[in-house]
């Protein structure tokens, strides 16, 4: 199981890794082709329909991969299960869709000849198509990582995000056509690989649906997430807004540079959360006596693997912001270190809230969610002006704690995991003083002396943190050679 979970972690961050190589290569290209007005409402575009989306998926997802591998799921159940969510997501996708038809498309020619914006309506619709087209894209990618299938994930989503990419890019450039044409185009390459993905999940998409059972029981665990997305869309976006608006557009730049080193820790995260979801429930199922030490032993893996990415970001930021940006970001790099454990304390999100989906209550998701969110505004609002882009920093990372804090005391509440606390406060510990000295000892040159130190601490708080996972690997084994 452990060479199943990271041999598919390793496939989806070498995918991902990929994606974003190339959306990084791209996106100057996109950028100059268009004019700074016109950027702005691309992005304008995308966050409103990514907005939409969130309402258009209404937590199917989520709900497909909590029932797919339950126990109490037969076997024959599970096509019906990912059908009867496919259906629903169609119902509310054409809803949805053809509401904002209805309601924006007399509007948005007047907004654009207000504004004198260079858009049409055929970006207007090309954006709902995208949309709709997208998040049925994305189930299909869900119901892959289900069948634990990365390759065949990996594959559809490179043929939707990569060839759409390019052709938008040919269009955009080659043939002059603006956003109209690079969302048409972009459009038309999501309808023409939905036919794909659905062939690759066709023993999951049947005419055999039920929306009376199944159908219910979906809506009813995934709607708590559209209010929880919406808190997490507050979440991500609310500190520049009010670095913005209480410090300086100086102090965003700043904390902007920061955030996105930050994605490299972030992206180490995403890779292991794509693997790990389809595998958490099957285990449930398939060892009900010991998936409670599993999760913990997860949990204490993944935590130190992301104390190791995150804390040697964290130590070595300014070296790392001196190295690849001008004098005028210097002060990047300690906002980098404290998100990097914001990142850390965010990992630890997907076993600490494994108690809430198990036992259904999704609804504290959301909860939970919103008063991280609140948090998050007091924070800045009372940090930014005294700290800047580091308070920012620090609202968000104290923000992820509280969530993972309050998503753990609900799954001890509901459904408790046996976790040692005393080996999981020695590897906090250890994690903190590495922390504790990249926030000291923050320096933007490259002093080979004070880099050997550096390396030699982490090495020696690797050491110390090692024995903790040995033990409990050990034990692990242990019991599944007991089990046979």
């Amino acid at each position: 199981m452990f060479k199943s979970l990271a041999k598919d972690t390793l496939i989806y961050g070498g995918g991902d890794l990929v994606l974003k190589i190339i959306a990084f290569v791209t996106f100057p290209i996109i950028a100059s082709a268009l004019s700074p007005k016109a950027f702005g409402v691309l992005e304008l575009l995308g966050t409103s329909t990514a907005l939409l989306g969130l309402l258009m998926n209404c937590g199917l997802n989520n709900a497909v991969q909590r029932y797919y591998w339950d126990e109490e799921t037969d076997l024959l159940s599970r096509p019906v299960i990912v059908s009867s969510g496919f259906v629903i997501l169609c119902f509310f996708g054409l809803f949805i869709g053809g509401v904002t038809l209805v309601v924006g498309g007399p509007l948005f020619p007047h907004w654009v000849q207000k504004w004198a914006l260079p858009v049409g309506n055929v970006a207007f619709v090309s954006s709902i198509g995208l949309m709709f087209s997208g998040q049925l894209l994305q189930y299909v990618m869900d119901v892959l990582r289900l069948h634990f299938a990365p390759f065949k994930f990996l594959l559809l989503s490179f043929l939707y995000r990569i060839l759409g990419l390019f052709l938008g890019i040919f269009v955009l450039i080659r043939l002059k056509k603006g956003i109209d044409g690079f969302l048409f185009v972009q459009m038309i390459v999501a309808y023409l690989v939905l036919p794909f993905g659905l062939w690759l999940i066709r023993k999951d998409i049947t005419r055999k649906f039920d929306l009376h059972i199944w159908g219910k029981r979906l809506v009813i665990f995934g709607y708590p997430f559209i209010f929880a997305g919406m808190a997490y869309w507050l979440f991500g976006s609310m500190d520049r807004w009010m670095l913005a608006a209480m410090a300086s557009v100086e102090e965003t730049g700043i904390y902007s540079v920061a955030f996105r080193f930050s994605s490299i820790v972030l992206f180490v995260n995403m890779a292991f959360s794509q693997a790990w979801t389809p595998y958490a429930i099957k285990i449930k199922t398939e060892h009900p006596e010991t998936y409670r030490t599993f999760y913990v032993h997860i949990l204490l893996i993944i935590l130190f693997c992301m104390l190791i990415v995150g804390g040697g970001m964290a130590l070595f930021s300014g070296e790392l912001i001196g190295l690849f940006m001008p004098d005028d970001y210097v002060g990047s790099a300690l906002p980098l270190s404290i998100l990097c454990l914001g990142i850390v304390l965010q990992s630890t999100q997907q076993i600490t809230a494994l108690g809430i989906a198990l036992e259904k209550k999704t609804f504290l998701f959301s909860r939970v969610a919103w008063l991280a969110t609140f948090f998050n505004f007091l924070a800045n609002w009372l940090l930014i002006p005294r700290f800047g882009a580091a308070g920012a920093a620090w609202a968000t990372c104290i923000s992820h704690f509280i969530l993972t804090l309050g998503y753990l005391f609900f799954t001890q509440k509901l459904h408790p995991l046996p976790i040692p606390w005393g080996r999981l406060g020695w590897l906090l510990f250890w994690g903190g003083f590495v922390f504790f000295v990249a926030f000291r000892f923050n320096s933007d040159e490259w002093h080979w002396r004070t880099v050997s130190l550096k390396i030699l601490f982490a090495f020696c708080c690797l050491l110390l943190g090692v024995p903790v996972l040995g033990v409990r690997i050990k034990n692990w084994k242990f019991v599944k050679e007991k089990e046979k």
